[in-house]
């Protein structure tokens, strides 16, 4: 008799532990119970999101200007002046103080005007200066060296030109056929 009660006591015990382990809600099926593509799923958002808020990062120092209103021909024809600069103007080297908040656009506009010059930026986009840094140059060093910094954002290559006979510097993608003839390409 001491047979059947250990063999049935181990039976019952063996189907408790089975009907527990199928049916229970017990610490390990709850450790185990994971949904695959909801953790996938979950980890494609958090790295999407984290793209999305370095875009707009990003977006705080680029600002979108369109296109032009003019052709960059147009522009130049209208300001011929009688002021004779040499071709191999550069201007003066002296320390140039790019601040932060300002754009590339304004700065360098500003360093035109101190030269006696005026100044073209045709591109699409201008740049918020970031931190404060300064650059001791010349003006057409200077021109090349935003034009080389900014090129990378282009899909062309973007180029710094002094128009010698319009006393204009002009900073962009695409030169036309009239800049290429009647402007020096900006150079180190």
């Amino acid at each position: 008799m001491w047979f059947w009660i250990k063999h049935l006591s181990l039976g019952f015990i063996l189907i408790a532990a089975a009907l527990y382990l199928l049916l229970g809600k017990g610490p390990v099926l709850e450790a185990n119970k994971s949904n695959a593509a909801a953790e996938g799923l979950s980890n494609f958002y958090n790295s999407f999101r984290s793209t999305l808020s370095s875009m707009t990062e990003r977006e705080k120092y680029v600002i979108q200007l369109g296109e032009p209103d003019s052709s960059l021909a147009e522009q130049l024809s209208q300001r011929r002046t009688s002021n004779k600069i040499p071709a191999h103007w550069r201007g003066e080297i002296k320390a140039r103080r790019f601040d932060k908040g300002d754009t590339l656009k304004e700065v360098m506009s500003d360093f035109a005007k101190q030269e006696g010059i005026e100044f073209l930026w045709y591109l699409d986009k201008d740049y918020v200066i970031k931190d404060n840094f300064r650059v001791d140059e010349t003006f057409i060093t200077t021109l090349y060296q935003v034009s080389k910094a900014i090129d990378s954002d282009f899909e062309n290559t973007v180029y710094g030109f002094f128009c010698y006979k319009h006393s204009t510097a002009v900073i962009t993608e695409n030169p036309t056929r009239y800049v290429r003839d009647n402007c020096v390409k900006a150079t180190l």
